[in-house]
This record gives C-alpha cells, sequence and structure tokens, in this order.
C-alpha cells in the first residue's frame, strides 16, 4: 500500500469512530425505532468528503459487526484498498482487502507488515 491509501484507510477508522457514537447516542436515548433511517458521516477517508449516508440504524450496526467493514456513498469506494460487499440505492457497505486491514483495526491483524 501507498502512503495515500495509508492514509485513506486511517481516515476512513476515525469517520468509523464519529459514526459509532451517533449510533451509541441514538440507542442510549431510544428515540428512534429500530427501521428508521439515521445519516452518519461517510466513512471513505477522503479528506475533502462531507458528505452523509442515509441508512437504517439496524444496518449500520450490522456492517459495524464486523470491524473491518465501512459505509460510504454510492461511488466513493475504492478498489485498491476495499471491495463492496453490500450495495443499497442510498449507501454501499465496503470489506478491507487484507493489506489494508491493520490500519482500521481489524481484528486478529498484526501490527507489523509481515
Amino acid at each position: 500500500m501507498n502512503v495515500r491509501q495509508e492514509r485513506s484507510a486511517k481516515n476512513e477508522a476515525l469517520l468509523r469512530e464519529v459514526n459509532e457514537r451517533i449510533e451509541e447516542v441514538g440507542e442510549r436515548l431510544q428515540v428512534l425505532p429500530e427501521d428508521d433511517v439515521l445519516d452518519f458521516r461517510c466513512e471513505c477517508g477522503r479528506p475533502a468528503c462531507e458528505s452523509y449516508v442515509s441508512m437504517p440504524a439496524t444496518a449500520y450496526k450490522r456492517a459495524r459487526s464486523d470491524n473491518d467493514r465501512f459505509v460510504l456513498v454510492p461511488g466513493h469506494e475504492d478498489p485498491e484498498i476495499e471491495r463492496v460487499v453490500e450495495r443499497a440505492e442510498r449507501y454501499v457497505v465496503v470489506d478491507k482487502r487484507p493489506e489494508a486491514e491493520p490500519y482500521v483495526g481489524a481484528d486478529g491483524q498484526p501490527d507489523s507488515g509481515a
């Protein structure tokens, strides 16, 4: 992976943290039915991206059950570091390729490039 790809993967992990807090607050306040739609930040990792992904909170939680998966606006995926595993009208879920997993905190990944 080159430096740009590494930085993009790390940015995605930071955006995921923001979205997890949004989901947690909604869950704690119990203000939405489970099938209601929330707006999450696009987790594409592009520094200039300020897009939002509208999706049901349950779909976000399902996507996040694997910590190397991210939700993006359709068209924001980067095939060099991820592959699409779910496609909907308003969002895509991507799974990081093995070489990008160490940069996003994926379970069971080595800390060094071995």
